[in-house]
């Protein structure tokens, strides 16, 4: 995924897989998809242990993967959602941006980069 987003990063807006040509799809479940159980036991647990949770371009309403911003906010995590429309977390969210998800997301990744090297 980080030499897809280096290529981003360079100017390409939709780049193709390198091997095949194909559609670039990270790990990600479709609408109507089976959600993987294991997956989503490992991305609970993430949820319990992170420290910031980003809820991006979701209506935050199709479980069970929209509990886990229960989960992160419930074990104390900072929970941003970044969401055109509001959502049922937008409560308990520590911020709410409604910018353009290709603004504001290269925008925090920024951010949380110079944290980084600070």
């Amino acid at each position: 995924m980080g030499a897809a987003l280096d290529r981003v990063r360079a100017g390409e807006q939709d780049p193709p897989c390198a091997r095949c040509g194909g559609i670039l799809k990270s790990a990600t479940v479709m609408f109507g998809q089976a959600l993987d159980p294991g997956v989503f036991d490992r991305a609970a647990a993430a949820a319990t242990y992170c420290d910031l949770f980003l809820a991006i371009g979701s209506t935050l309403t199709v479980e069970p993967a929209a509990s886990l911003c229960a989960v992160a906010a419930g074990a104390g995590a900072s929970l941003i959602i970044i969401n055109r429309d509001p959502t049922p977390y937008d409560r308990a969210a520590t911020a709410v941006i409604r910018d353009p998800i290709g603004e504001a997301v290269p925008r925090i990744a920024d951010q949380l980069l110079q944290l980084q090297t600070t």
